[in-house]
């Protein structure tokens, strides 16, 4: 059980920035040539504390702009980092980054959570007076990007679409194009190397990039900006191959060349250099700030090979004036696994960590033998690149238990866990284990002068099983070495979704999806559509597929079903799919995904559900037909025989501990009364006994009943009488219908 800060929070997100990246080490560090760097005496007033949510792959996982991830203060409608996506199964209760450094013989650690009550040592950057980002006092400070959405989700949520190698603000030099054609060149280093073969000389998966040193941007030992200097003596180390590492063209924005790279990206800014009236729960020696300024890119993707992980990619800028040495990097985790409806000691005390050397990971786990049933999975936080290679990086892994105690209470405490170097055995027994995982050179130190950048990223990871876990972690791997790009799925179909009474859904949709390319392949390699529907968002049912007619190279001929492609089309050019039969009153979601020939290694790619799906309710309103007349009302389902498709979704009681799932009477064809008072459901026992009155004032043709009486009683197995009672105004008098229905348990 976690006691809640009550930290204030806007849910926002926002339009488009890239930051400027400086890579630095002990031995290749370039100091900004700019003026003196900045110095903030308080946090920034005009920041605004937010959660985001990453949705669009297997995962849900709630950001802070303050460098914490889960949801610890219980936000409604937010998750921790839900596994799958959309089954109640919550693993995460918070984790946030740790960064220590000597600074001015003093060991200090800046901490954005370490704990129940989080620490709060960091506070977001107003990032509003970007052009391109929303300033209203409604939102955080957020820039969201994406390679293919414009929108997604409810509250709205704008993309602006970009994809690296797109020149957005115009600074690309005449060094970049390398084949005179006017544009950014596909083979960015110059050197005609395809070192993968995945047929994309832009980013290859080298030990470092385009086989170039740490720190090399440019990537090609060529004197990019005809400036006399080469690669890595050349300040200008941020990518878009314009001396210097700032605003290069004026335009308010910082190096944003080549914009989105994910999916669903999400940018903020963070710095520690606040007072100490803004901070939390601060260390027992209280908030020393280091002066740091952290940019955090985060990114998801849809596909399977990549659903199941988000990467967060940190860039740690000295903001002070004082060189901080001995720098480490943690990330402090505290998850929580439990299945859908746990929470509280139920979810924390059963579980269980490790570490895996080979991948740099720290395990969580659940107990799969206790009482609240099987594990859902696991989670692991894994480091993924740091300025020297993962086989050099002195790691530690430390793990605590919060009902026993052990957590560092200062400064020094946490630095010295942090720089241990020491690697703790596995959990011995089940409990409420927190996790740590620090890391930093293990020969030389890594210094941060004032200006210069510290580049860190990990991935949080989740899977069904460790199998499953190292899989998606290496994927992880994989992708950050391919600039966080990998093989995508066709663009997700333009779709709309129509009830055409009495039961029927007409789902319709553009072509768009079929002259999607491949960013890495560049092939134009849509396949097919899949039609989807589900009555709860997790369990999907297949309505229809369709395929071209064609033949497929290897492994995914057998797959190719050649179904043909479809032969419904509307006035308006669009596909159409019928789904008839439907339960009337009920809700209903759908998606139609498109899917391409296959990727090896990566599998046959398919558009997401999450973000894409539309909801549909097959009822009617005054608006749409619904019927006046009293005589057409019935009951659904009559007998009611204990359970119906109309009733997923179950909850576990925790009185109870097991799960309930909900009760759903449905009475159809009631006057579509949007009036309170003017239409009134009376149930009745056979005996003539009163159990319940609903007011029905929706606007529709349906109320649902949950079986339950007005003195909280469930009814039993029986013959019950209904009366329900209208009138058209307040001038007219009742009109009456008598019904009945059955009850069986």
């Amino acid at each position: 059980m976690h006691n809640l800060s009550g930290r204030p929070f806007v849910a926002g997100v926002l339009a488009t920035l890239t930051l400027a990246v400086v890579l630095v080490s002990a031995r290749t560090v370039i100091e900004q040539r700019r003026g003196e760097p900045p110095t903030i005496q308080s946090a920034d007033l005009n920041a605004r504390k937010s959660l985001i949510m990453h949705d669009i792959g297997n995962v849900r996982m709630a950001m802070a702009n303050w460098g914490e991830q889960g949801n610890p203060d219980g936000a409604v409608g937010y998750k921790g980092f839900e596994f799958p996506i959309n089954s109640g199964n919550d693993f995460l209760f918070s984790s946030g980054v740790w960064i220590g450094a000597i600074s001015n013989e003093r060991r200090l650690v800046t901490t954005a959570t370490d704990g129940d009550n989080g620490t709060n040592e960091m506070y977001p950057v107003h990032i509003g007076t970007y052009p391109q980002a929303n300033s209203s006092a409604d939102f955080g400070d957020w820039v969201v990007t994406s390679t293919t959405l414009e929108r997604l989700g409810e509250p709205p949520r704008f993309y602006v679409k970009g994809a690296k190698g797109v020149d957005d603000d115009g600074d690309w030099s005449l060094a970049d194009d390398l084949d005179n054609d006017g544009k950014p060149s596909a083979d960015w280093d110059g050197d005609s190397l395809d070192a993968n073969g995945d047929g994309n000389l832009r980013y290859d998966p080298e030990t470092h990039m385009d086989e170039d040193p740490v720190g090399d941007m440019a990537s090609d030992y060529i004197d990019n900006d005809f400036d006399g200097l080469v690669d890595i003596e050349d300040p200008d180390l941020d990518g878009d191959k314009v001396p210097g590492a700032l605003d290069d063209d004026g335009d308010g924005e910082i190096d944003e060349d080549g914009v989105a790279r994910g999916v669903q990206e999400y940018f903020c800014v963070y710095q520690d250099d606040i007072e100490a009236t803004y901070v939390g729960s601060p260390d027992a020696d209280g908030h020393t700030p280091l002066k740091i300024q952290v940019s955090q890119r985060t990114y998801a993707y849809p596909e399977d090979y990549a659903a199941e992980f988000i990467l967060l990619d940190f860039r740690v800028r000295n903001i002070g004036q004082l060189s901080l040495r001995d720098v480490y990097m943690a990330m402090f985790s505290d998850p929580d696994i439990g299945a859908r409806g746990e929470g509280g000691d139920a979810a924390s005390l059963d579980d269980y960590n490790y570490y895996d050397p080979g991948r740099l990971m720290m395990i969580q786990y659940d107990d799969p033998n206790d009482d609240d049933g099987p594990a859902p999975g696991i989670f692991a936080i894994r480091v993924v690149q740091t300025p020297v290679p993962l086989e050099s990086l002195e790691v530690t892994f430390a793990n605590f238990e919060r009902v026993a105690g052990g957590d560092p209470e200062t400064n020094a405490d946490k630095y010295n866990m942090i720089s241990a170097g020491t690697i703790a055995p596995a959990t011995p027994q089940k409990g409420d284990w927190r996790m740590l995982l620090g890391f930093g050179p293990s020969e030389g130190e890594w210094i941060i002068r004032p200006g210069e950048e510290l580049p860190i990223t990990v991935a949080f990871i989740a899977g069904g099983d460790t199998t499953e876990g190292s899989k998606n972690a290496d994927w992880a791997l994989r992708l950050y070495n391919n600039d966080f790009q990998g093989p995508a799925a066709p663009n997700a179909p333009i779709f709309t979704v129509g009830y055409h009474p009495p039961d029927t859904v007409r789902i319709s949709w553009l072509p768009n999806a079929e002259e999607s390319i491949d960013p890495i392949t560049q092939d134009m390699d849509f396949e097919g559509y899949l039609i989807e529907r589900s009555f709860n968002q997790q369990d999907w049912h297949a309505l229809a597929y369709y395929d071209r007619i064609d033949t497929l190279e290897g492994e995914f001929e057998w797959q190719n079903y050649n179904l043909g492609m479809p032969t419904n089309i509307d006035s308006l050019g669009q596909y159409y799919f019928d789904d008839t039969d439907l339960i009337p009153g009920h809700t209903y979601y759908y998606v139609v995904r498109a899917f391409d020939k296959g990727v090896e290694g990566a599998g046959i790619l398919m558009s997401s559900r999450t973000g894409n799906y539309r909801e549909i309710k097959t009822v009617r309103t005054e608006a749409t037909g619904a019927s006046p007349i009293l005589s057409d009302i019935y009951v659904y389902p009559n007998p009611y025989k204990g359970s119906h498709p109309g009733e997923a979704g179950g909850e576990v009681n925790p009185s109870k501990g097991l799960i309930e799932y909900p009760r759903k009477l449905y009475f159809m064809h009631l006057p579509a009364n949007g009036v309170p008072g003017r239409c009134k459901i009376k149930i009745f026992s056979l005996a003539g006994d009163h159990l319940a009155t609903l007011d029905h004032c929706n606007g529709t043709e349906q109320e649902t009943w949950n079986l339950i009486t007005k003195n909280r009683q469930e009814i039993v197995s029986g013959i019950y009488l209904y009366v329900v009672e209208h009138k058209a105004d307040e001038f007219t008098p009742w009109d009456r219908y008598i019904g009945k229905f059955v009850v069986i348990k």
